[in-house]
Order: structure tokens, then sequence, then C-alpha cells
């Protein structure tokens, strides 16, 4: 399976002529300003003449830390102008994940909001603030034609030995993949994108560049998804005018699943986009069944093929087996589904997925063999490697099916299990917004997301009539909220975690409190009136300070959950607030 694509212009070179035709034009806001292209340019010209000046070469790296930004987004900007390579690290990134990812990239220089974070590093460090006293060389109508060879970035993903692999993405292929996704996402300069996810994840290359080079403007959103509401993200969608969203399935699922409680529209929005995990196949159903909302696309990509490959505006009747298509491969890119002798399966068998094409990375910095192996020579007879996925697809009817990792089954009584099959029974449940499967000592357990009050025991009893008794799980976890990664992903370490506690206390489903029902009885309470429903706005009905102080004892009293005076103040409806309790409950604030 291909589509062929053909050469597109340089990132950089692409931002310098907008910047050049509509200079006045906004490009990157975030809440508090907004810079124009003319102020991206000049900033960006002044970080790349500067970094030529500190003695950077083609092809170093650079290291930029900061907060989401206009001025962050300028100075990556910059890092490519200076025909270098630039390397995001989060400001919370562990001192020895922090060594370890300096010791394999050797960066020459940092440009950092915290200096402090980076003295033991060695490498020549520049604040922000210093950076943006360099002055730009020139104004030169645009920026040298770059070798497409050269590396644009580097990002770390989880490796095979447990620590970080440094991916790294040539000058070409982050060309390739913002010509791509602009036509994918049908992009223009009328265009609002936000920005949600953190700089250290390549998701958010998806979330800029692209953008940028339509001549449309990027919206950033402070703090991310982690401690966002659907509704304040619903707010912030209205508010701002976003056109086009970029959201992580699971965060994905929960907010769709608000917008349909509530019967919100979001007139400016035009699209949404999810991936990073399986979207779930009530989630895309609902979504399309509206009428009013806008397309969906579901995408698919690794961070070694430089975001996404593979994607699929979201049909109902694609959707087989409670599995929504992960679609066709985008302009240029080859799916190869293959056995474990890398040969090509017959047609409608499942096999790992190979991908080839102008995305695949240069290769992983440092020395772990594992990644070689992923990259293997590709069967075209040129110069090209591919990489082997590590998921489990099919294809039918032309579309590719995710069907899960090639590393994940399990092995109960002898038998090899896939828990991604289990888990998407589960998720067809009634009230269930999604589910994860895992091995737990002897033990299949299944953790369910759901909102509504869910009777444990008929959920086995109805998969159990779909699954093989061998498949059923033994045990079931009902969470309000799953734990999320700084990316907007799953996290399985912490959702694990969370599992393992509650069978350790003997907690089961049954025994979860419903903060809905807890919630609503102490606002009653509080306020004195029966008349409670989502709208009710806490101050609104007479509620004041002391109340809200004595409502916050109450809830931590009862639920044993941190809550604090304030967060009545930050969330006085009463949806808006459980839906933080939730969060809260989740570890997510």
């Amino acid at each position: 399976m291909a589509h062929e694509g053909s050469p597109t212009l340089d990132v950089a070179d692409a931002i310098l002529r907008r910047a050049q035709d509509d200079p006045d034009r906004p490009a990157v806001a975030d809440g508090h300003g907004t810079w124009t292209y003319r102020e991206v340019s000049r900033h960006a010209r002044a970080i790349g003449a500067g970094l030529r000046d500190t003695g950077v070469r083609t092809g170093d790296i650079v290291v930029v830390q900061g907060h989401s930004s206009p001025r962050t987004i300028a100075t990556l900007l910059g890092v490519l102008l200076a025909e270098a390579t630039y390397l995001v690290v989060d400001g919370e990134l562990p001192a020895g994940r922090l060594a370890h990812v300096f010791g394999e990239a050797s960066p020459q220089v940092v440009i950092a909001d915290d200096p402090g974070m980076f003295s033991s590093t060695g490498a020549r460090i520049v604040t922000h603030d210093e950076a943006g006293q360099w002055h730009p060389a020139g104004t030169d109508n645009v920026f040298a034609t770059v070798p497409r060879h050269l590396p644009g970035y580097v990002v770390y993903t989880s490796g095979t030995t447990g620590l970080p692999k440094g991916v790294v993405i040539s000058r070409g292929s982050l060309a390739w993949h913002s010509s791509a996704v602009r036509s994918l996402f049908g992009l223009s300069a009328s265009d609002r994108v936000l920005q949600a996810a953190s700089f250290a994840f390549d998701v958010a290359a998806e979330e800029i560049w692209p953008t940028l080079c339509a001549g449309a403007c990027v919206d950033i959103l402070h703090g991310g998804l982690r401690a966002m509401s659907y509704a304040e993200l619903t707010r912030t969608v209205r508010d701002r005018g976003i056109t086009v969203v970029n959201l992580p399935a699971s965060y994905f699922s929960g907010w769709a699943e608000y917008l349909h409680q509530t019967g919100q529209l979001l007139p400016s929005l035009r699209l949404a986009v999810t991936g990073s995990e399986e979207l779930p196949a009530d989630t895309a159903r609902n979504w399309c069944s509206t009428g009013t909302r806008p397309r969906l696309i579901n995408a698919y990509g690794v961070s070694e093929a430089t975001i996404t490959s593979v994607a699929f505006e979201v049909r109902p009747e694609a959707i087989v087996d409670d599995r929504v298509p992960i679609g066709t491969p985008l302009p240029g890119v080859r799916a190869v589904i293959v056995d474990d002798q890398g040969e090509p399966v017959a047609p409608g068998s499942d096999g790992q997925l190979l991908l080839s094409g102008p995305g695949i990375a240069i290769g992983c910095l440092g020395t772990d063999p594992a990644p070689a192996e992923r990259f293997p020579p590709t069967a075209t007879g040129d110069a090209e490697h591919g990489y082997l996925t590590g998921d489990r697809v099919r294809e039918e009817n032309g579309l590719l099916y995710f069907l899960g990792r090639t590393d994940d089954q399990i092995k109960v009584n002898g038998v090899r299990i896939d828990p991604g099959e289990i888990a998407a029974v589960l998720a067809g449940g009634s009230g269930i917004t999604d589910a994860r499967v895992m091995k737990i000592g002897d033990r299949i357990v299944a953790c369910v997301r759901a909102h509504d009050d869910i009777d444990p025991e008929s959920v086995l009893l109805q998969s159990g009539a779909v699954l093989p008794s061998v498949m059923v799980p033994d045990e079931l976890v009902v969470l309000a909220e799953f734990p999320l990664t700084a990316g907007g992903k799953v996290d399985m370490g912490s959702l694990r975690a969370t599992v393992e506690a509650r069978l350790a206390a003997g907690s089961t489903a049954e025994a979860q409190e419903d903060l809905s029902e807890i919630l609503r009885r102490l606002w009653r309470e509080a306020l004195g009136t029966s008349d409670i429903d989502a709208h009710t706005d806490f101050f609104a009905l007479g509620g004041d300070s002391l109340g809200a102080a004595r409502l916050s004892g109450a809830l931590r009293r009862e639920t044993g959950l941190g809550c604090h005076t304030r967060s009545v103040f930050a969330h006085p409806r009463f949806d808006d607030y459980l839906h933080y309790l939730r969060l809260l409950r989740a570890g997510r604030v």
C-alpha cells in the first residue's frame, strides 16, 4: 500500500516566505499576546545569527528548554535557520534522564528559561533573555536552500534498554510532513490551530510547523491538557475561535463525551484530529451521529516515521469489529504488512506494519542495537530503509486497522491472549468510554473508564458472551478518568500502579464512591436547596467564601481528596467542579 508524493519546500524557507508576503498576519498567540510573522521572523533570524556567532555549525544539536510561548517557537525556528538541529528538553526532566540525553546528544549550546537545570552538563548555556538580545543578520528575503538530508530535530522516546532513545528526523522529512499535513488538514491562512502538546513531544511539531507554513496562527494552550477540564477546553476553543484541534485519543474521547452530554456546539471548529492511541469506536460513532460536529481524522504514526504516516477521515460504516480504521498512507508513504521473517503477509492476514518513504528517521542517537534492527532496508532496491513499527495491523477494503502491539500479548494457562481484543469488547459496553487490560500475577485485570454507575458483574457477564472464557477478565476496576502522561496518552505505569493499589486494598468497583452523588448532596446542604443540576453555579445560588471553605472541608473528609477552597472559585459550576474532582482523583491535577 503506497501513496506517492513530491519534493517540498524547507520549513524555515516556507515560513520566512510567509513573513515576507504578509508580515503583519498573526503567527503565534498564547492567550496573553500575539506575535506576527514579522516578529517571529525577526527573532528567529536573530537566534540563527547568534548561534552561528557562538560557534554552532551545520548539524550541531542545540537544546531548547522553555515554557510554551511565541518566543520559544521563534527560537526553534532560529535553530533551523542556523542549519542546526533542535532538541527540546522538558523542564521537569529528572536529572538522571537529563544526564543520559546530554551524554548522547552532546549539544553545543543550551537556550533555557532555567539555566540552573543545566549547570552540571558542561554545555554553553544562554538564557532566552540573553538570546533575545542577539541581532538578525541582515534582512534577506528568504533563507537559503538547506540540504534535505541534514538533521532537523531530535525527539526522545521510550527505548528498548529502559532508557529513552533520541530519534533524529531530517529537514527533508520535516518538510515532507509539513506539506502532507497541510494537505490532509486542509490548512489555510484563515486557520487558528490549537497547540496543546508539550514542546518536548513531536506532536507539537505537527501543531506548529504545518500551521506556520500555511500562513495560519498557532494558538498555544498554556499548561497543556493535563490540568485542563473538558469545560475549560470547550471555552478556550469557543473564545479563541480555534478551527483545528489535535488531541490524544484518551483526552478526545472524554471531551467528545462531555460535548455530547452537554449538547454544546463549537461554531469555529472545523476539524478535530486524534491519535497517539486507539480511538474508541463508540466515540467515533457518537461524534459522527449528531450531524453537527466537524470533520474527524484518526491519525496514526510513530516518531521514527515523522509523527503521522497513515490517516483516516472517520466514517461510521468503515468501523469493523468495533475498530476504527487508521486509514491509508500519506503521500509518499509505503505501508507493508509483514510476518516475523519480514515477508509480506497474504491479503487479509494480520502482521507487523513496516513503513518506508520520506518520513523515515535518519536513525537514533547512541549505541542501542535494537533500533538498528527496527530500520531494515526496503525491498525496492534503492538506498532507503524502512521502520518496523511493532504494531499489528490488518488491511480490509483498502484500509488499515490497528490491532495492537506485537509485544503486548500475554499468556494465560498457555494460551496467548491479546489484551487489545478484550479492551475493545469492554469499551463497547454501555457507559464505558475506554478500557485497558493487563496481567497482574496470574489474573487478567481490566480497568474501564466510566462516569455512570455500572455493575462490574454485569459487564463481565456481557463480555463472556463475546469472549472465550479464558479471555474474560478476573477483575474489573472502574475509574472516572485514566492518568495521562505529559503528552496526553494514558500513563500505563501509573494506571497499573493505581489498579494494583486497588486490588491490594481489596477495593473493587462496587466500593467506589460516586462523586456525583456526594457532590450533589454536599451542594444541597451548603446552598440549602435541592435544585442542583449540571449548570448550577455555586455563587449564583447564594454561596460565599465561607460556604466554599465548608464545602471543601466536607469533600476532604468524605472523599480523601485534597480539595482547596480556591477550587470552588475556579470551577463554580456543578459539572465543571465534578470534572475537576474526577481529574483530582485520577492524579491529573
